[in-house]
């Protein structure tokens, strides 16, 4: 029971406000409003059914007034004395027959025919086979043998056919129609003898069911079948209707409505039925459609409510952020100070006189401080690395002064000359490329040279190489573009390599040596690789843990180049920041990995860590016994910039030059 009061009491004041407005006026306003809507939803739902549902009757009443009409229009067709007598002389002469269509023609079609754009053709055809025709009114030639044909058919169907009856739709020529029969009756014979077949344009249909005004809905006419007569749509017609609909419409032979739910959207669908030619009469409504004004109402509603609340929200929310928020601040703040960012913004306004403001001004003054001793500590830390790296130099220069240069020089002069004139064209290039080594190792005092001024130093050394050993294959894959833009400190690749003949070579002639460019974002990787006798397992490892030492040694916050901006205060400032070279020279030979200029693979690495920091270095990327060695120097691209920096600048150049 205690730790459940302990708990709400733990509740901040943001909390404790939320819980009052969730609970006394969200949640009423929201039960609110979702009551009326429903009720006001219904209310209106049910009110454009029953006013649509008016409205297909009343298209369904038109129908059927239009086929009573033309049904009373056949009535004179029944008694009349020249259809009797058509009906009752079946082997008529045919100059008699020819006489009596005429007259049928003349006295009956016209008159029915006349004033009425919907009809497209009349024909008469007895039991014995003789037929009747009018089309005048059609707006092509047909084919009257196929009309023949058809109302032959009829005619075998006489038996199962009502006194007048709507038999379905078709075509005439092109000419969508619909056809209706009245069989005639014989007063002679006493039976049905004859048929009345009347086609009509479908385009009457059309003009009924525009008459009637249901705005944006869908509507068909189908027959009892499901047949589409007519579509609001004109792509839909003589297709039939969905077979949901049907489902439901056969089930329920009376006029009314229900709910389907189609491709993701509920619709409301009315229908009826005609009781003079048993066609079906379909409307499809939207319910978005149907009750989208009043989705806008409720829209607006909600924006009201949800303006009450932001403000009531707002209202209550200033006066609590009032007393959370500079807590709140100096919360972030301490935060930045736990991360070693000491570069605390100062206020952007006046501190206020209380106890919060007190706090931050207590604050400040320890960032302050704090931010001082790392200054001073750090720029010691430089200090130590400057006179380590000068320490290295001093010794690379003294090493390079043993050797005089313009005596080494002249006597590669002397050399070259005498070959060019004895045409050895072998020495001539041997001597050019050991002057260039020369001249490169001694007569070069930058420490921070351009890749392919290393690259073009290496190619020397190895052209040599190759003279010593006529089946080695080099193989230098970097580009002058890409070697243009790397930074890299003078004699490193030459050491890499040396160890190459020295160590992966080592009792076997070489045969291969590759180097690689590969470009990755933050630096320039070039891979050194060989197929020598590699490295054994364990070998691989000591030798990996060596440059990890170095790695320490060297120091691994950054370069000597970079600004105290923060970071982690170490506990200690290593006492040993630099190396002495004779005790490098001393780990590189108990190891086996001195070169032949005395600069080994960790003084390359540990140059590299001292000028540019991490993550620039040596690492081994690969070595097995039997299979060689992959060696790998990152270096950076000029200046410290990115490779996609590097890319942007270049298309800079290249739009300023164009």
């Amino acid at each position: 029971m205690e730790e459940q009061v302990k708990h709400r009491v733990t509740l901040t004041i943001h909390q404790r406000l939320l819980m009052l407005i969730v609970c006394f006026i969200c949640f009423p306003v929201l039960v609110i409003g979702w009551s009326w809507y429903r009720s006001s939803t219904e209310t209106i739902e049910q009110s454009a059914i029953e006013a649509n549902q008016r409205i297909i009757e009343q298209t369904n009443d038109y129908l059927d007034l239009y086929v009573t009409n033309l049904a009373n229009s056949t009535y004179p067709f029944l008694n009349n004395a020249l259809i009797q007598t058509l009906l009752a002389s079946p082997s008529l002469t045919p100059y008699a027959y020819f006489q009596l269509s005429e007259k049928v023609e003349d006295d009956l079609f016209a008159q029915m025919v006349y004033g009425r754009s919907d009809i497209v053709g009349i024909s008469l055809i007895t039991s014995s086979g003789r037929q009747m025709h009018d089309f005048s009114e059609a707006d092509q030639l047909l084919d009257m043998k196929e009309i023949r044909i058809r109302n032959a058919g009829y005619m075998t169907r006489i038996g199962e056919m009502d006194d007048f009856q709507v038999l379905g739709t078709g075509k005439v020529g092109t000419t969508p129609v619909f056809t209706v029969v009245r069989k005639l009756y014989s007063n002679t014979t006493y039976r049905y003898e004859g048929l009345l077949i009347v086609d009509l344009n479908l385009r009457q249909i059309e003009h009924i069911s525009r008459n009637v005004s249901l705005g944006s809905f869908n509507v068909w006419i189908a027959d009892s079948n499901g047949s589409v007569i007519y579509d609001s749509d004109p792509a839909l017609t003589d297709t039939s209707l969905p077979q949901e609909f049907m489902d439901r419409i056969q089930g329920e032979r009376r006029n009314t409505s229900f709910r389907l739910r189609q491709s993701g959207e509920e619709k409301i669908v009315l229908y009826a039925f005609s009781g003079s030619t048993d066609w079906i009469i379909v409307a499809d409504i939207s319910l978005h459609d149907l009750i989208g004004n009043m989705i806008r109402m409720r829209n607006l509603s909600l924006v009201a409510a949800a303006i009450l609340l932001l403000v009531a929200i707002a209202a209550v929310a200033g006066f609590s952020f009032s007393f959370t928020r500079p807590l709140t601040k100096l919360r972030r703040l301490m935060a930045k100070v736990e991360a070693g960012d000491f570069t605390v913004p100062k206020p952007g306004r006046r501190l206020k006189h209380d106890e919060i403001g007190s706090v931050f001004r207590s604050f400040y003054r320890m960032v302050g401080e704090l931010n001082r001793l790392v200054l001073e500590v750090h720029s010691a830390r430089l200090k130590e690395r400057e006179l380590a790296i000068k320490h290295k130099e001093s010794a690379l220069q003294a090493m390079q002064a043993r050797i005089n240069p313009h005596f080494l020089y002249n006597s590669l002069e002397i050399i070259n000359s005498e070959a060019i004139v004895s045409d050895n064209r072998e020495i001539s290039r041997m001597t050019t490329a050991l002057a260039h080594l020369f001249r490169y190792n001694l007569g070069n005092s930058r420490q921070h040279v351009p890749l392919q001024e290393e690259l073009a130093h290496i190619r020397s050394y190895l052209s040599i190489q190759q003279a010593r050993f006529p089946k080695l294959q080099v193989d230098v894959a970097i580009g002058e573009a890409d070697a243009a833009r790397v930074q890299a400190l003078r004699l490193t690749l030459q050491p890499i390599v040396e160890n190459v003949f020295m160590h992966g070579y080592k009792n076997k002639k070489p045969l291969y040596i590759g180097i690689e460019g590969t470009a990755e974002d933050d630096a320039y990787c070039v891979t050194v690789a060989d197929r020598g006798v590699g490295m054994t397992p364990d070998r691989l490892a000591s030798l990996r843990r060596l440059l990890e030492t170095a790695d320490a040694d060297a120091g691994d916050s950054g370069a000597i180049y970079e600004t105290a901006a923060g970071g982690d205060l170490r506990k200690r400032v290593h006492a040993e920041a630099g190396f002495r070279e004779e005790d490098a020279l001393e780990e590189d030979a108990r190891d086996g990995e001195r070169s032949s200029a005395g600069i080994g693979l960790l003084n390359v690495h540990q140059r590299l860590r001292l000028y540019y920091g991490a993550p620039f270095g040596v690492s081994i990327r690969s070595s097995s016994p039997g299979e060689g060695t992959a060696f790998v120097v990152r270096l950076p691209y000029e200046t410290g910039l990115t490779l996609r920096e590097v890319e942007k600048t270049d298309v800079s150049d290249d739009d300023r030059r164009g």
